[in-house]
Parts: C-alpha cells; structure tokens; sequence
C-alpha cells in the first residue's frame, strides 16, 4: 500500500502549530557557533511562503519594476531574452493521429490568433509569449483566466500581471474567513491553497464587486511562473536577486554622472599670489571677494586677466576612471547571471575563442528552460480553446477507446 502524503500546515487554521528551538552541540557543527554576521539568518530556516509575505512580495515587485524601467541595461537584457525565447517561430502543431482534425485546429488558431484575447488584436496569442516571458523576469509570475464570450460560447484569454492577485479581504493572520468555500483555508500572496499546498483558487483583485475582489477556482485559471523551491507559492523576479547591487550601483552612476556634468563645464583654474579672488569682480557685478578662496573654477570658457605672479590653465580630468568602469562590470555580470543571461550578449566583442561555446551552451540552456516553462502554460490555454471550439461546432474532437 503506498504512503499517503503528508499534509503541510498550511491547509486550514486549525492545522498551525508553534515551532520550537531547541539548543544544539556546536562542537559537532563548529559552523553552527553564534556569530554577529549571522544575527538576522536564523529565521531563514522556514518554507519560502512564510518569509515571502503578502507585503514583502508587494515590495520585491515595486524594486524589480523600477530597476527594469531605470536601468536601460537590464531592459536591454529581458527584452533581448525575450526575443529569443518567443522568436516569431511558435506555431500550435497538433500530435492527434488524426489528420483531419489536426489541420482543423492548426488552421483555426492561425485565424483567430488575435481574437483569443479580451483586450484585442493588439494582444496576440503567440506574441503575448514575448509579454510573458519578459513578466517572467521582471514580475516572477502571471495569470490567465480562461473564459468566454456569454452569447457565443467563444473562448477567452484574460491575461493578469502579478500585482492582480494579492491577500485582499479577510486574511490578514494567513487563512481565509471571508468566503463559505475556502473559509480556514491558507492563502499564499493570493493563492489559495489546500492541505498539501495545491492551489484551489486564486483571489484575484475585481473593482466591479463590493468586496473589491473574487476568488477564482483553479481549474479556470493558468498560473505561469518558474518556482525555484517547494515550498514557494509565487514566483520570484529573476531580477530581484540582484536588487541591492542595482541600486548601490544606480548610486555610484548618479555620482558619475554628476561628477561628469561638473567636469564638461569647467574649463579653467585659477591661482592668485594673494590667495583671495579679485576684489575689483564685486564692482563688477560677478560675486568673489577678498575672504574666498582663490582657486575657482572657470566656467562657460570666460577668460580673465591674471595678477602679475598668478596663473591660469586648463581644468583637466580622466573621469570615469577605469577602476570604476570595471567594478561596474563585474556588478552587472554578476546580476545577469542571476537573471538567466550574459553581460556579453548585450557587447559581445569580449567574447572570443574557446569562451564562445561555452557562452552559446549558457545562453541556449536559459532560452531552453524559458520555452518550456511557457509551453506548459501554453498547452493548457490551447487545450481549453480547442475544448470550446468543439463545443462550438468548429470541429470534432478525435474519438477515443477505439469507439
């Protein structure tokens, strides 16, 4: 007799329980000691759907959605694997032994690829394999809700961003009590889950309703996302994993940049025997004074008059300095690994002899991993709409059972 599954503590409220520390031996794990640089880790050692909380999510999505919009490298990255992952070469083949019907399905989604989407022709379904995979990146995950047209029967896409499914209503402690028919059941950012972690519905953020939400039962909706760890209940960004090093990063390009606007307009230093800038400038109507500092900078290319002993000559300076350049590098191809690409992609004359395999090998191994992530979404969208389109007379679906 096979071993039942073990049920998780997320299923109902009344299934949560306390977990308690006990000591341990350090000397059996030295690693294990107390230390300062391990004071805020111990709480690490929980399922990720208990650290990555409703609020947290909420945060990582707002981090990931600017550096995306911010930094024109990491855009440049998403969208360039997004271009490969899609490639314009999606085509729905049928695998049915039945040939009639195989090339009915294949050319009614070559028709109709632009009317399976609620919001139009602008939102194909083969293109919106772009959108997604870039959502991939930059969101961790996205929903689809089948549906349909209430006179016609014809089926619907809805396509959802992650920020449209959440913990709305009454679960703030982590357990429905808003809803009769998931009402003690936990919800993870949004996802509704039973007692093994499945998801049962999804609460999905609905102005049009009173409560300003509904709950929508899986089996109508398409959960796109790449998990990473059993326990997670949503996607994870691929760019959160760097966040901290984008924006240390963004802070040193800011002081860059700043320093390089300073350095374009000045043009001249001066030095006067004096050590204060000519007093005459205030009769002038141009500021300075016998308590300022000598040295100043010129600006807008002006040209003055030195004292007898002063000097003037030409502001110089070697910015960005290669040292920086570097470390900038090394900050961006370390956040491209983790985003499932290669710096060298976006430049790729750095790349060269035996490197250039081993640079292919990575990029098709992440493309690779991309298609099938959305091919297993994908094949239940088509499944669905090939379901409808029978209902609605188009074709046949194949007999099956030899009848």
């Amino acid at each position: 007799m096979a071993v039942s599954p073990l049920k998780s503590t997320y299923g109902r409220a009344s299934a949560r329980n306390t977990q308690q520390y006990r000591g341990g031996s350090s000397e059996f794990y030295s690693g294990g000691r107390n230390d300062q640089r391990r004071l805020n880790t111990n709480n690490l050692s929980n399922d990720i759907a208990d650290m990555m909380t409703a609020h947290r999510h909420k945060m990582m999505l707002g981090d990931s959605r600017y550096i995306y919009q911010s930094f024109s490298s990491i855009a440049g990255a998403v969208k360039q694997k997004a271009n490969y992952v899609y490639g314009g070469s999606w085509r729905l083949q049928s695998l049915s032994a039945d040939t009639d019907f195989a090339l009915a399905v294949e050319d009614d989604f070559k028709k109709l690829d632009q009317a399976f989407d609620l919001r139009g022709s602008n939102f194909g379904f083969r293109k919106n394999i772009w959108r997604g995979s870039k959502l991939l990146d930059v969101d961790g995950d996205f929903f689809v809700i089948l549906t349909e047209q209430p006179d016609t029967g014809f089926p619907k896409l809805q396509f959802l961003e992650a920020h449209r499914v959440g913990d709305w209503g009454d679960c703030r402690d982590g357990y429905i009590s808003d809803n009769p028919a998931y009402n003690g059941r936990r919800i993870l950012t949004g996802v509704i889950v039973d007692d093994y972690m499945a998801p049962i519905a999804y609460r999905v953020k609905d102005d049009s309703r009173a409560k300003g939400f509904q709950d929508i039962p899986a089996n109508s909706v398409v959960h796109f996302t790449d998990m990473e760890w059993f326990s997670q209940g949503r996607g994870t960004p691929t760019i959160a994993a760097a966040i901290l090093d984008w924006y240390d990063l963004s802070e040193t390009r800011d002081a860059q940049k700043m320093k390089q606007k300073i350095n374009s307009i000045l043009t001249l230093v001066e030095s006067t025997e004096s050590g204060t800038r000519d007093i005459g400038r205030n009769a002038l109507g141009i500021g300075g004074g016998s308590s300022t500092p000598a040295t100043t900078y010129m600006d807008s290319g002006m040209i003055r008059i030195i004292k007898n002993g002063g000097s003037l000559k030409a502001h110089t300076a070697n910015d960005p300095p290669e040292g920086w350049l570097k470390f900038t590098q090394l900050v961006e191809q370390s956040a491209f690994y983790a985003l499932g690409w290669r710096r060298e992609m976006l430049d790729s004359s750095a790349v060269g002899g035996a490197g250039v395999r081993g640079f292919s090998a990575d990029i098709n191994k992440s493309i690779a991993a991309r298609r099938e992530t959305l091919e297993s979404g994908y094949k239940r969208c088509a499944q669905y709409i090939i379901a409808k389109r029978a209902k609605m007379g188009v074709y046949s679906l194949p007999k099956t059972g030899g009848k």
